[in-house]
């Protein structure tokens, strides 16, 4: 049996990125010959989808405080879960060479196989990335990337491309279900919905998806702005909103754990992120037919069907809202199944990718 601990470096909560694309994997993976736990820096509330899942599939959650406000506290209960649990494998999931803290530690605690999962092209603390780069490149055994240019970014070479692979089925497109949560919102068939799922900070540049919108509502009135997501900026955006008038057409749902769902809703997804290591949200997008007007920040490995469009951050707001009335032309219903496998041959399929995860787990 092999003992696996999968650290992820940011919250373990249902709407977290990073969760959602260890979760996807845990959900498909066959348990035969392995168990899995998984640490994270929170307590995730009893009934958060996430948390209650990994238990129901036989694994344990350990909190490991946050690294942040107390590293000395998370490096000494990181190595107290390690020494206690005789794990074989650990499998750290983050951002940047900072994920050198969680990899040491292993290694001095006698893990022969430590396993990087990058998941971003930049970090938010530049110089501090790059002092620790040369001690990380020596910490793990094994290096995994969203995408090339994620992996080139952190690793330079050696690595894997991992896919963050979805369930097709689960963000496939229903009619029945847009009606519903179309109705649950009080959104009429006839608007034009433009939705966006991300954490409001500043990387996902919402400031700029505000102001396309707010273009694109002067021609077309019968539209609506929909964010899913919650953050730092979320304040600062919604003061936005207020100034420009658009307090009673841009929605903010806040972090949910539906999106697949609020996809449903949406009738073109845009997408204005500075950078990202894939943009996994985009994937889901196309698997529901959407059609995606995204900023040419974000990895090409996301062009998965052909009606996603990408736009420079430096083109003209008209630009942008050119991009998104020329998406009316996608008729999402009729090629559903098209899409479907069209991105199972691009790879994002997780009954596909989950084997090639399990793979690297049990190989000696």
């Amino acid at each position: 049996m092999k003992k696996i601990l999968i650290v992820i470096t940011t919250e373990f909560v249902s709407y977290g990125g990073l969760t959602s694309v260890v979760m996807n994997y845990l959900r498909n993976m066959s348990s035969e010959g392995i168990s899995i736990d998984i640490a994270s820096t929170n307590i995730p509330a009893s009934d958060d989808k996430a948390y209650k899942d990994l238990i129901d599939l036989g694994g344990r959650y350990f909190c490991l405080g946050s690294k942040k406000r107390s590293p000395i506290g998370y490096m000494f209960q990181l190595k107290k879960i390690l020494y206690s649990n005789c794990y074989d494998v650990i499998h750290v999931h983050g951002n940047s060479s900072t994920m050198v803290l969680e990899l040491l530690i292993a290694r001095a605690s006698g893990i022969s196989k430590r396993i990087s999962h990058g998941h971003a092209t930049r970090s938010n603390y530049p110089l501090l990335n790059a002092i620790l780069r040369p001690i990380f490149a020596r910490s793990y055994t094994d290096a995994i990337a969203v995408s090339d240019a994620c992996g080139k970014w952190l690793y330079g070479n050696g690595f894997v491309v991992l896919n963050n692979a979805i369930d097709l089925d689960k963000y496939a497109y229903v009619p029945d279900i847009r009606k519903e949560m179309r109705k649950r919102l009080g959104i009429s068939e006839e608007c034009f919905v433009i939705g966006n799922v991300g954490k409001l900070n500043a990387n996902k540049n919402h400031d700029f998806l505000i102001d396309i919108f707010n273009q694109y509502k002067i021609e077309n009135n019968d539209s609506i702005l929909v964010i899913v997501g919650g953050g730092a900026e979320e304040t600062n955006l919604k003061e936005k909103c207020k100034k420009l008038g658009l307090s009673d057409s841009v929605i903010f749902l806040g972090m949910r754990d539906d999106v697949g769902e609020l996809l449903q809703v949406f009738d073109c997804f845009v997408f204005t992120s500075k950078f990202e290591g894939l943009g996994m949200v985009l994937i889901e997008a196309q698997a529901n037919g959407l059609p995606c007007v995204c900023s040419d920040c974000v990895p090409i490995e996301t062009l998965v069907t052909d009606y996603i469009q990408y736009c420079s951050l430096s083109d003209s707001v008209a630009t942008w809202c050119d991009a998104i009335s020329k998406s009316k032309s996608w008729k999402r219903a009729e090629n559903a199944q098209f899409v479907k496998g069209e991105i199972t041959d691009k790879g994002f399929n997780i009954k596909k990718e989950t084997d090639k995860l399990r793979d690297m787990y049990i190989k000696r």
